[in-house]
C-alpha cells in the first residue's frame, strides 16, 4: 500500500512511523525543507518539499500511485483543499483523511462534514481528545484497563511472578481450571508480543493481557484485585482552560452533569462566552497561576482536576499541584510533546492525555477497514485490540468460529449481540451481522486484519 502523508509534523511523523512498521510505502509532502529532512532522517520514507495545494508537487510526491492520502498539517484549510484536489483529480486514491480542528468546518445534520469536497474521513483532534476524556471520567482511571462502553467486557493486563498461581501453566489449562470466564489476548515476554494458542505456557516475568465479562476474573487475575465497576464518577470537577477540548467535553455532559463543573479561564471574553454557552457551570474569570484562587475556591477538595490549556508545562504543573494539595484525581492535556506523558505520570498525574496519540489511534482505525468502531493499543503499540461490527459482506458470515482459521493471528475475545447481551465465544459461535466482536491482533499482522475486514 502506498500512502501519501501531507504534513511532516508531530502527527505526521507518528502515523508515518506506525505505517512504515507495517511495511507500507510512505511519502511525505511538506512545505518545510527542515521537516522533510527530519522525516527522512527518522523513518524509512520519501519526503518532497512543496505545497500540498500544488498539483505538480502532488504528482512529484507520487499521488498517481497512492492508495491513501492523510492530511495532517497545522492548517485546516490546507488539509481540506489538498484532499479536495486529490478527490477531484486522482480517482485512483481510494481514501482521503483530513485532520480538521475548527468547529466551523465540522458540518451539521443537513450537511455532514464527511461529504465535504469528497473527503472520506474527517478527524477533529480536539473532539477525539474530549471523547477519550469523557470515557475516562465515566469509566474510571485504571492503568492498562479498558471498559468497552455498552458491554460487560473489560480489557486489562497483569504481571506474572513465580508466586502467581498460573505461572508455568498453559493457557488451555488455565481456562479449564478457572471458575470465571476470560480470554488471554496477548503475552508480553521480554518486550516481545506473543499471540497465544491454547498450548502457550505462561512464564514468570510475562505480562499478560486478558479480556473478560466476569467481575470475578478481574478480581482474581488483576494485581489491583478490586471490582472496577464500583468506580463512582466525580461529583466536583475543575477544568482549567476554555479551549476547544473543554468545549467538546462539556457538550458530552448532560446539563445535570455540568452542574458539577467549575471552569477557570483568565481571558474575560472566553469566560463570558462559556458562561453563556453552558449556564449550568460555574465560570471563574481568573488565572490558575493566581494562588488566591486555589485557596478561595478550595480547588484541592475537587474530585477531579483537569488542565486543558494550550500550554503542556502549565497543564502538568497545575495537575500535579492539585493532587499534592488533596485533589482525588488529575488529568493533564499534552498537545505538543508526547514525551511529557511519562514525565507527568512521575509527578503523580493520573492521566496525561496526548492529543497526538489519540489522533493517530483514530487515523489507524479508519485505515483498518469498514466496521472498526474502536481501537486500543497495548505493550507499546505491539498489540492492537479492536471492536468490529460484523458487516453483511463479511466473508465468514454464517460460519462457526471453529471452522474459520485465522492463521493464529487473530483472537476473538468477546461478542456483544444486538440485543445488548455479551458472551465469551467458543468454537460454536456463529458470525452474525451486526454482532460486535472484540478482537486482538499483533501490530505486525495488521495487514492481515485489514485484508480480512475490508
Amino acid at each position: 500500500m502506498n500512502i501519501l502523508i501531507i504534513g511532516a509534523g508531530r502527527r505526521g511523523l507518528r502515523i508515518g512511523r506506525h505505517l512504515v512498521e507495517e511495511n507500507k510505502s510512505v511519502t511525505f509532502l511538506d512545505s518545510s525543507a527542515e521537516r522533510c529532512q527530519g522525516a527522512q532522517a527518522k523513518i524509512d520514507c520519501m519526503a518532497i518539499c512543496g505545497s500540498a495545494t500544488d498539483i505538480g508537487k502532488l504528482v512529484e510526491a507520487g499521488i498517481e500511485d497512492a492508495d491513501t492520502v492523510i492530511a495532517v498539517t497545522n492548517s485546516d484549510e490546507v488539509n481540506i483543499v489538498s484532499c479536495g484536489i486529490v478527490a477531484a483529480n486522482f480517482p485512483n486514491v481510494k481514501t482521503t483523511i483530513a485532520a480538521i480542528r475548527s468547529i466551523t468546518y465540522m458540518g451539521s445534520a443537513d450537511y455532514p462534514a464527511n461529504c465535504m469536497l469528497g473527503i472520506s474521513y474527517i478527524i477533529n483532534p480536539d473532539q477525539e481528545g474530549a471523547s477519550r476524556l469523557a470515557d475516562t471520567i465515566r469509566n474510571g482511571f485504571y492503568h492498562d484497563t479498558i471498559i468497552f462502553p455498552g458491554t460487560d467486557f473489560v480489557l486489562f493486563t497483569a504481571a506474572v511472578d513465580r508466586q502467581s498461581h498460573y505461572a508455568n501453566m498453559s493457557v488451555a489449562d488455565m481456562r479449564k481450571f478457572a471458575s470465571y470466564r476470560f480470554v488471554v489476548t496477548g503475552i508480553n515476554r521480554h518486550g516481545k508480543l506473543i499471540i497465544p494458542s491454547g498450548d502457550t505456557i505462561i512464564r514468570p516475568g510475562d505480562v499478560v493481557s486478558f479480556v473478560s465479562d466476569d467481575d470475578n476474573a478481574y478480581a482474581a487475575l488483576s494485581p489491583a484485585g478490586e471490582d472496577i465497576r464500583k468506580y463512582d464518577e466525580p461529583d466536583r470537577i475543575v477544568i482549567v482552560g476554555a479551549t476547544r477540548v473543554a468545549r467538546f467535553l462539556l457538550f458530552t455532559f448532560t446539563p445535570h452533569e455540568r452542574r458539577r463543573v467549575t471552569l477557570i479561564e483568565k481571558d474575560s471574553a472566553k469566560a463570558e462566552e462559556y458562561a453563556t454557552l453552558f449556564p449550568e457551570i460555574l465560570v471563574l474569570n481568573t488565572a490558575i497561576t493566581d494562588e488566591q484562587v486555589w485557596e478561595e475556591e478550595d480547588l484541592g477538595s475537587s474530585d477531579l482536576f483537569i488542565s486543558l490549556t494550550e500550554n503542556d508545562e502549565l497543564n502538568i504543573v497545575t495537575s500535579s499541584y492539585a493532587k499534592r494539595i488533596g485533589a482525588k484525581r488529575s488529568i493533564a492535556l499534552i498537545r505538543t510533546n508526547t514525551n511529557y506523558c511519562q514525565f507527568a505520570q512521575s509527578l503523580d498525574v493520573d492521566l496525561a492525555l496526548s492529543i497526538t496519540e489519540v489522533t493517530v489511534d483514530s487515523l489507524i482505525r479508519f485505515l483498518r477497514g469498514t466496521g472498526i468502531s474502536a481501537m486500543h493499543t497495548l505493550f507499546n503499540g505491539q498489540e492492537e485490540v479492536y471492536e468490529y461490527v460484523v458487516q453483511p459482506a463479511f466473508k465468514y458470515l454464517g460460519q462457526a468460529l471453529k471452522d474459520v482459521r485465522f492463521r493464529s493471528r487473530i483472537i476473538i475475545a468477546g461478542v456483544r449481540k444486538p440485543d445488548g447481551s455479551s458472551v465469551v465465544p467458543d468454537g460454536n459461535y456463529i458470525f452474525t451481522a451486526e454482532d460486535r466482536l472484540i478482537l486482538a491482533v499483533a501490530h505486525r499482522d495488521s495487514d492481515y486484519l485489514q485484508e480480512l475486514f475490508s
